[in-house]
Order: C-alpha cells, then structure tokens, then sequence
C-alpha cells in the first residue's frame, strides 16, 4: 500500500503542477482572444478525459494505468525541461490529457480488495503541495533555475516510476463505487480548484483577512500559509479520530468558504484554517467510497471526465471574468453535496501516516517563516532618490515564460530607492501561483503596499527603502465593455512626496476610458504639490489622455528614456514618470535586450524642488 500512496501522492503533485503550467500558458499565449473561443478550446483539451475509455479498453487495467503513468510522467519532465512557450503549450496539453487518464483509471483499478490509494494520497498530496510552496516562497518547482528545476522532477519521475511498478507487479481489476458514489467522483477536479483558490493559497486567506496590503515586509502570505498548514494538520488528525465523515467534512467546507469569502479581519483567517480541514476530509470521503468489481472503468472515468469539465468551467468563470467568487461558490457547493451523499467510506487514514502528515504540514510553513530573512528597517527619505516603474507581466517574460529570477536581477541591477510595479500577481492559479510581491520584497529588502484591482491577488503595488503611509486607494470607474478590466490607483506618501502608482485601460479603443481614469487622478491628488505619478499608461505620447498630464502642469521625467516595451515591433513608449514639484534626471530604461518581462523598466532620479 505505500508503493500505491506514494505513486499517487507524486502523480497527484504532477497534476497540480501540470494544471498551473497549462492555464498560465494558455492565459498568456492567447490573452485578448474572445472568451467564447478561450472557453471551446479550454474545454477541448480537458475533454480528452474522456480518452481514457479507449486506453483502458484495449489496454487493461495495469498496461493502461502504466501506459497512461509514463506519458505522464514523461510529458512532466519535459514540460520542466522546456523553455519555450509554444512547446510548453503542447507538452502541458499531453501532460494534462496522460495525468486526467492516469488518475480514473489509477483509482478505478485495485490489487484485491485493497482501499482506494488516492482516498489517501490526495489528502497528503495537498499538504506537501502547500509545504513545497511555504520552502520555495511560493515559486514553484518546474520555474525553478532549469539544473534545480529539472533534477528535482528527474528524481521525482524516477520515484513515480519505482513506485507505479511496485503498485503495478500484482494483477489489477476494474472497479467501482456505487451509484451515489460515482456520481460523487464528479466533484472530485472540484477539490482541486477549491484547494488553488482558497484552501491552499496562503495568499488568498491573507489577504481576505486584510493583510498584505501594506506597508509590510514580506510575510503576510507566509502567515497564511502557516495558518492553512494548521488546518490541513487539524483534517488529518479529524481522519484518526472520526474518519472520512461526510458531515464534518461537508459542513467544514461550508462553514470555511464562507468565513473565508466574507473578507474580515482574523475572521477569514479562521475560516481558511476550517476550509483547509474540510478539504482533507472531503478528499478522503469522496475518493474513499467502497468500491464493487466492474467490467469497465466507465463509471468512474466518466464520474471524473465530468468533473474536469465542471473544473474548466468555474476556473474559467473565476478567471475570465475578473475574480467571479460565484464560481468558486458553486465549486465548493458541488463538493459539499457531493462530500454529504457519498455513501461512508470504512477508509482512515492510520494515526502514524496522519501524525507523520500533520506534521509536515504545520513545521514546513514555521520553519519557512522563521528562517526568512528580516527586512531591514527603512531608512529615512532623501531629497534625491532613485525611482522605478516596470510592469512586471504577472512574473513571466517576453515569451510569457515564468522568469521572477530575471525580474529580481533586473531591478537589483538598478537599485531603486522606489519602486512602482503592475501587473503584480499573488497566488493565481493561472500564473504558476507565484506570489510576484512577496518574492520581490523579500529579494529585494523592501517593504510594500499593495493594491488589488481584481479580487485579492491581481495589481499595483509600490515598493520602498523609506517609510510609506498610504493616502488611498481608488478604483476607476467600471469601463463600458466585459474587456475592460478593473483598474484604480495607489496613493502613497514618502516623506513629503505623494507617489502614485497606476496601470490604465489597455483596450486599442479605450482612449476615452484612460482619459477618465487620468482625470480621476489629477481630481484625487487635491492640493498636492509635491507628486510623482507613474506606472504603465497604454498610452503613447500624444494622445490626449497623456496630453492631460501636461495640462495639469506635470512634466514628463522620462522623456528622454525612449520606447519601454519588449514585445511590440517596433517598441512603444507607454510607460511614464509625470512630476510635479520635482526635477527628474537620468532618465533612462533597462536594457533593450533584458526581455524579462514585455516591459523595460523605465528608471529617472528624482529631486524634490521645494516645500
């Protein structure tokens, strides 16, 4: 039985991991096409779930689990391997197809009567999903430097083979839960989302719970990973105690998506911890349903098809319409009502597997917080300082490949006394769930503010080596299309400087939106003389929302850097230092050839004129 857990624990991690890398790089590769064609091809590629029905029909149960597991892992290792986005796509696409196949016909088929494996790998998977996460400060394995990156996945599809051997050695037979149980099976993929957007995302909770906003140093995801680790440990010891029980686990997920989405200081805290519970226990419950002989893995490849094509859909509502939380709702209501009618499992965990589980969970992310270094304090303001704006691409680079490393060397080399970023991410599922913020601020010994424009974990935020007090935080008006997405502007005090951070409209057509956002700044700054407001406008010189600035009286401090992004060609100047009561000089950009991000970064050295 450890062969079998172990072999599911690392599958189940592959497909975590594989998940991230599709929906990141299929976000990336195909950001602006229409929702409806984003939505058919999504939902394409996880219908070739459905494949596994031919696999296990000509195959059988161990040559179709062990055919279905080398794709798998293979495809894995090369998706960790490559560094090219286009290929990303195609090996994440095989990946996810092998893994969806790997994981019905695994669980449909058992030596004997032996328990369901994945009734307690998934459990356990979770736990070491978010402890990989608390060590690797939320950059994931495959993003890894491509040595690191690719030896740990190596030695990893080697134990995965070791172990899908040993499993695979005895003869296997399908089987099946009951009716009601197979059913359940559907809202199995829903598990995972749950898990990516709240249950294991120590982001999210902390930042539903108020932190992470600023000014801090880096540690408000920590603390929610700490948090979410005490919870996963409470699941696994609930299965010692009182085993798989459909009404703790239920009303556990319940009681903890609502606490969490109510967006209440310590409250959501408290509910992150109780959803993190729940998630073990309905894991259990909902794969640990007895299983019956079966000619056929039907019922539960078609159970879990079903079920990936339900994950697509939340997923995609989630994301594509800016943090929809109804989507996520109704995934953690279909695992309720599945997790309430699955028929009792007699599966337990076992107390040393549970205690070994729970331990794990909670001294991964303690050790990870305790062990990160301090922020120094920060020193006091300058008349002249350093100042820059980068959009950072959600941590990928020109060709939407991760490259957080890259990013940190860049600004590093730099040296900026301030630092204002877009497009920063926090934990979304659809970028790696890299928290870009934390890593910078933590790598660059910087204390941060934040503000989120789409739900909790998308946005601007403002980076300093001085102390900062935020003024506000305002959000522009809705724009009038699905494509126009939330936007708003970070108000912050250094000294006796406001600096402002914001990020306009992107549409080819928003002229008009970007010129109320433009005004809504110029209206928020009142009677302040002293502001520097910078970030990427989608704007190029000339155009009238850009022409506003100078209306105002503000002068372009970085005039004389040049065009300032990557992927364009010919390059574009859209990103911009306005100033008012400040000189600027030196203005210059990142070096044309850097292409960790489709930005460059624009620098100018600021001095403050006058009182």
């Amino acid at each position: 039985m450890v062969g079998e857990v172990t072999f599911g624990v690392i599958g189940l991690l592959f497909l975590f991991a594989d998940l991230r890398t599709f929906s990141s790089t299929f976000q990336q590769t195909f950001f602006g096409a229409s929702n409806t064609n984003l939505a058919v091809a999504a939902l394409a590629v996880f219908a070739t779930s459905f494949l596994a029905l031919i696999v296990a029909a000509r195959l059988g149960p161990r040559r179709a689990v062990g055919l279905s597991g080398v794709i798998f892992g293979v495809a894995t290792l090369g998706l960790t391997a490559s560094r090219s986005n286009w290929l990303d796509l195609a090996l994440s696409v095989i990946a996810l197809a092998a893994g969806m196949w790997w994981l019905a016909l695994f669980h449909s088929s058992r030596t004997g009567e032996a328990p369901p494996a994945l009734a307690r790998a998934l459990p356990i998977a979770f736990v070491v999903d978010l402890s990989l996460h608390a060590a690797l400060r939320t950059q994931p394995v495959v993003d890894l430097a491509w040595p690191v990156a690719v030896g740990i996945v190596v030695v990893a599809v080697l134990v995965f083979g070791a172990a899908g051997l040993a499993s695979l050695s005895a003869a296997r037979q399908w089987t099946r839960p009951g009716a009601v149980g197979t059913l359940a099976l559907i809202a199995a993929p829903a598990l995972v989302l749950v898990a990516e957007t709240g249950a294991t995302n120590g982001a999210q909770i902390a930042l539903a719970a108020g932190l992470g906003l600023g000014p801090e140093p880096a540690r408000a995801t920590q603390i929610g990973q700490i948090v979410l680790g005490f919870g996963l440990a409470a699941g696994a010891l609930a299965l010692v105690r009182f085993g798989p029980n459909r009404f703790l686990g239920a009303g556990a997920l319940a009681i903890g998506s609502a606490l969490l989405w109510w967006h209440q200081p310590f409250v959501s805290l408290v509910g992150g911890l109780i959803l993190a519970a729940g998630l073990v226990i309905a894991a259990a419950t909902i794969l640990g349903a007895p299983q019956v002989p079966a000619a056929s893995p039907a019922g539960p490849v078609v159970a879990l098809s079903f079920g990936w094509i339900a994950f697509v859909a939340a997923a995609f509502g989630f994301y594509a319409f800016f943090a929809l939380q109804p989507a996520v709702w109704a995934a953690a209501a279909l695992v309720v009502i599945a997790t309430l009618v699955v028929p009792t499992p007699v599966l337990r965990l076992g107390a040393p597997l549970a205690v070994a589980t729970a331990a794990v969970a909670i001294a991964v992310p303690l050790v990870a917080f305790f062990t990160a270094p301090a922020t120094p304090d920060p020193q006091p303001p300058k008349v002249t300082f350093r100042l820059m704006t980068y959009n950072v691409h959600q941590g990928f680079d020109a060709g939407q490949i991760p490259s957080l490393d890259a990013i940190v060397a860049t600004i590093a080399h730099e040296s900026p006394d301030v630092l204002v970023l877009e497009e920063v991410v926090r934990g979304w599922m659809i970028d790696e769930q890299h928290d870009v913020l934390s890593v910078l601020a933590q790598r660059l010994d910087m204390y941060y503010t934040f503000l989120p424009t789409i739900g909790d974990l998308y946005g601007n935020a403002i980076l300093s080596r001085y102390p900062m007090e935020v003024t506000k935080r305002v959000s522009y008006a809705p724009g009038p299309t699905q494509r126009n997405q939330p936007r708003g502007a970070l108000f912050v005090r250094i000294g006796d400087l406001l600096v402002v951070g914001t990020h306009l409209d992107h549409t080819s057509d928003g002229t008009f939106v970007r010129q109320d956002q433009v005004r809504t700044i110029l209206r928020e700054l009142g009677d302040a003389n002293a502001v520097v407001v910078a970030g990427d406008l989608n704007a190029e010189p000339g155009d009238i929302e850009i022409r506003l600035f100078d209306q105002a009286g503000f002068q372009d401090l970085g005039q004389q850097a040049g065009p300032t992004t990557t992927g364009d060609d010919p390059p574009k100047r859209i990103d911009y230092v306005w100033g008012l009561g400040v000189v600027g000089a030196q203005a210059h950009t990142t070096d044309p050839t850097n292409l960790s991000s489709d930005h460059r970064g624009l620098v100018v050295n600021i001095t403050r004129t006058g009182r």
